[in-house]
Parts: C-alpha cells; sequence; structure tokens
C-alpha cells in the first residue's frame, strides 16, 4: 500500500474536547484508505487526512477507542453508524453538562456518515470520523471514541484480494469489530474470519506472547427473522451465536477451526438481534433519518444494544502488544498494517505478525533513543566544555544503556525486522553524539577568560588563581619598567575586576541565550 497519497480532507473545525455536540454539524468523515488512481487493484493511504483526525494536540495523547462496522455492501453499515454517532454525542453532551442523557426522541434526525438505499456501493475504502468524540469513562479516564465505516465486501468492483485487504485492516485496527450480516450467520462469514484464527494461532506461539491477539467480536444480525426460536437483543443473540458455533462433522476442517479457535483469540464475543428498521427506512428513497419513521421495536432494540456497546462502563481503548493505544500512536500502527497489505495478494498471518513486530522494535528504539538523550543532557549539563575523552566516555555509557534497552523488548516475528531497526538505532545515537559534539564546541571560549576558566575544574578556583596571575604578571612588569612599586600595586585590583568582567560575561552569555531562545 502506497503512502504518496494527498486528498484534501473535508472542512474540520477546530478540535476542542469540550462541546463537541454544538459543532458537530461542521464535521465531516474523512477517506483514509481509498483505492489508487494510478495503481488499479492498490490502496492508498490518506495521511494528511488521518494526521487531521488523530494528531490534535488536545486528544493525542488521550487512549482511543476504535469502533469498526464491517460486513457485505449494502447492508446499512453506515445506517448503523450514524446511532452510534448519535447516541455518542448525546453521552458527551450529557457528561460535559451533568444531564440525564437523551437520544433517539422523535424529533431527532440522523446525519454523519452518508447512507442511501437500492444496490450500488456508497462507500469505498476505509473512511473516519472527523473527530474523535471524548467520552469519560467509569473510572473518569477520558477516552477519545472513533468511528470507523469501511467499504462493503464482495461488491461487484472490488476483487476478493481488496475486500479482505480492508476486512483485514479494520479488524487489526479496532478495539470492537462489528459484523454487521442480515438474517443469518452464513459460512462465508465464518470463513473470513479464518485469516484472523491463523494468526492469533500464529501469535499465541511465540516466544513472548501478550494474551489474546484481538479484542471485541461482535455479530450484528440485522432483520432477524426467527423471533419464535430467538428472542431479539444480547440474550438472543447469545444463544443463537452458540448454536451456529456448534461442530459438525460435515463441516469442512478450515470452518471447524474457525469454530473451536474464534474465542480462544477474541477476548470477547457478542451477538446481538435487531428486527427489520421499517417500510419506511428500508425501502423508501425519501428516508431523511427522521427517528420517528423507524419501527418502534427496532429503535427500542437499538437503545439496548448501543449503551451496551459504547456506554462509559464498557469502553475499552485500543491494546496493542500488551500496550494501551494513544491517537498519536494509532496514527504509527495505521501506517504499519496498511503497509502490511497492498491489496492485489491475500492478506497473511505471517505479515500481520511481522508489522506487530516492527511496532514493538520501533516503541523499543523510540525509549532507547530518548533514554540515550536524557543521560546525554545530564552528562554534559552546565556552560562549560568537555573534555573530547569525558563526552566519548558519556556517550559509551549511556549508548550501551540504549541498546540494552532495545534488547529487552519481546522476540516475535521476523529478525530481520529486528537487525535493521537495530542499526536505524545506532544510526540515531551516532548522529546524535554529533549534535552533542556540536553543541560542546559551541562552548569553547578564548584568550584570557579561556586561560582563567582552565585554572582549575572549579570555576571559582580558576577566577582567582587566574585573577592573581595576571594582576601579578602586570604589577611586576609595571614595577620593573617605572621604578614604582605603588603603581604595581594599583595595578592589581584593576585587572582582577577586568578579569571579573570578562568571567562574568562568559558565564552568563549562555545562561541569557537559553532565556531568549525560550521566548522566541
Amino acid at each position: 500500500m502506497s503512502f504518496d497519497f494527498d486528498l484534501t480532507a473535508p472542512f474540520q473545525t477546530a478540535f476542542t474536547t469540550r462541546d463537541q455536540h454544538e459543532h458537530r454539524h461542521k464535521v465531516r468523515p474523512v477517506q483514509i484508505i481509498a483505492p489508487s488512481s494510478t495503481q488499479p487493484g492498490k490502496f492508498r493511504l490518506n495521511e494528511s487526512a488521518l494526521n487531521s483526525v488523530l494528531g490534535h494536540s488536545a486528544c493525542a495523547n488521550k487512549k482511543v477507542v476504535v469502533i469498526s462496522v464491517a460486513g457485505a455492501f449494502r447492508k446499512g453499515k453506515s445506517f448503523l453508524l450514524n446511532f452510534f454517532l448519535e447516541y455518542l454525542y448525546n453521552l458527551h453532551k450529557s457528561q460535559q453538562s451533568d444531564t440525564s442523557l437523551e437520544w433517539l426522541t422523535d424529533d431527532c434526525q440522523l446525519h454523519g456518515f452518508h447512507w442511501r438505499a437500492g444496490v450500488k456501493r456508497d462507500t469505498v475504502g476505509i473512511w473516519l470520523w472527523g473527530e474523535p468524540i471524548m467520552i469519560e469513562s467509569v473510572t473518569g479516564e477520558m477516552f477519545a471514541v472513533l468511528l470507523m465505516d469501511t467499504q462493503g465486501t464482495f461488491d461487484n468492483n472490488s476483487t476478493y484480494q481488496q475486500c479482505m485487504t480492508v476486512f483485514a485492516l479494520s479488524t487489526i485496527v479496532s478495539s470492537v469489530q462489528i459484523y454487521n450480516v442480515v438474517d443469518n450467520i452464513q459460512e462465508d462469514a465464518l470463513q473470513h474470519l479464518s485469516l484472523f484464527v491463523e494468526y492469533g494461532r500464529m501469535a499465541m506461539e511465540q516466544p513472548h506472547n501478550f494474551g489474546k491477539p484481538f479484542q471485541q467480536l461482535v455479530f450484528c444480525v440485522r432483520d432477524f427473522k426467527n423471533q419464535e426460536e430467538y428472542e431479539f437483543g444480547e440474550n438472543g443473540g447469545t444463544d443463537f451465536l452458540d448454536n451456529v458455533l456448534q461442530l459438525n462433522p460435515e463441516q469442512p476442517e478450515e470452518i471447524k477451526a474457525v469454530r473451536e479457535l474464534l474465542r480462544e483469540y477474541f477476548e470477547d464475543i457478542q451477538c446481538y438481534l435487531l428486527p427489520h428498521p421499517g417500510y419506511k427506512v428500508a425501502e423508501r428513497q425519501s428516508f431523511r433519518g427522521h427517528v420517528k419513521d423507524l419501527r418502534p421495536l427496532f429503535r427500542e432494540e437499538l437503545k439496548k444494544m448501543v449503551p451496551n456497546l459504547l456506554g462509559p462502563h464498557n469502553l475499552k481503548p485500543k491494546i496493542v502488544n500488551g500496550k494501551t493505544v494513544t491517537c498519536r500512536k494509532m496514527i504509527q500502527y495505521f501506517k504499519e498494517y496498511a503497509a502490511s497489505f497492498d491489496g492485489e495478494t491475500l492478506p497473511q498471518p505471517q505479515s500481520i505478525l511481522n508489522a506487530n513486530a516492527k511496532l514493538i522494535c520501533i516503541e523499543a528504539a523510540h525509549e532507547a533513543k530518548v533514554n540515550y538523550c536524557r543521560g546525554m543532557d545530564r552528562s554534559t549539563y552546565g556552560t562549560r566544555m568537555m573534555s573530547e575523552k569525558k563526552l566519548l566516555e558519556a556517550h559509551i555509557k549511556h549508548g550501551i544503556t540504549a541498546l540494552n534497552i532495545y534488547d529487552k523488548c519481546p522476540k516475535i516475528g521476523s529478525n530481520e525486522v529486528r537487525r535493521l531497526l537495530l542499526e536505524k538505532l545506532q544510526e540515531d545515537i551516532n548522529a546524535e553524539l554529533e549534535r552533542y559534539k556540536r553543541l560542546n564546541e559551541a562552548k569553547r571560549v578564548t584568550g584570557c577568560a579561556s586561560a582563567m576558566l582552565a585554572c582549575g575544574d572549579s570555576v571559582f578556583l580558576g577566577i582567582g588563581l587566574g585573577s592573581a596571575a595576571s594582576g601579578a604578571i602586570a604589577g611586576a612588569v609595571l614595577t620593573l619598567q617605572a621604578g614604582v612599586v605603588s603603581l604595581g600595586i594599583v595595578a592589581i585590583p584593576i585587572s582582577l575586576t577586568t578579569l571579573f568582567f570578562i568571567w562574568a560575561y562568559v558565564w552568563t552569555k549562555p545562561c541569557f541565550e537559553k532565556i531568549t531562545n525560550k521566548n522566541k
């Protein structure tokens, strides 16, 4: 997947974590994965759009919760996401104003992700809502909740490889993958999950594993008709899913493996059964999102399902390799995972594993470099120039510490990935050494001030010895030449005063430079 895509994102309001409900009408979804216009069959990553959503300073360090909806095309994924938007914005408003939550009222009109009735596909690639919605969790911590819409699988315009690429990418980056199906969970829906079962098996067999590789999978069965046997909602969905995942001797081995191991590799699997939304919604082009047009039973089931998935007590941030992910880190994760897939070939479990291994190494290398720089900052602190020997000793000491930090990161995936990033870390450390050499050289002073500071390790000792020596020499010269002892005596305090001002200038100049640089 290439990264030279520069689609201009839709207008984004200046992001703020307060009163998001008031400006939601200005926010639009942005396309972050799109088909390549120059390379048919491939996808491109829109980095500028990704940064516009996740890179704002107000949310960059917040833990991110990624809610994705995937499934067959023209089955109402975007439509479902608009209910999520409605709930999250009203929840945000109620938390900010400390009032009770009200949503899906009769006067409400759905808007956000674009949807339409018909048989032509409406979503291409992967889209994110234009801003994360800030929700306070039950622990009091603020989470950035991100909604993701995906291209429908197996339409008439996409290859099987492209469909699986979108499905795989959305599943890997999401905290909750909602698998949107209609009427039933068919065998092909389970077969699409075989990639993740195989990856889960591979990941769990690594010398160091971080537990189950995937978080939450939710089957959302729309337009369910068998209400006599299974009731709508979560309870009926649980019974229905247990029946679907039962083993049968006639099933192919691949399907058996999915049924046996799916729960082994996802932390939580749920199923919800939803009724038909009503004739006005599904069969009329004139539907404009008015909640009052929804079938009352559909509306009531949604009011149960959505809080169960997105309520403050159920929100869980994205976890990769055992660590929670912030918005800033999610940008890097998108890039690495997108680079693992090109849309021309089927995603492979080994590719996902290597992408995870690279993310681990990148994070370890960053930590190692930061540790090296902090150590060197402490060693070179002060305004006096260090000797080259001492500078190299500090470099070796903190360099070894940095390499030890990198070496301790979990070893998974390809050794080649680990080796390449180790070489990059060593290059970065050597580049930092050159920077510290330049900074050290800038501390060099010349003339009598240099000689004065060189008189001893203590600055004050240098002042005393340098001043006394200079004064004595001046006094002796004057005495011998003029034959007047008193002039030599007078010259001593004059020389001391002069050298003191020289020292004061040399000593305070860097301090003033630091203050000036901070104010710029």
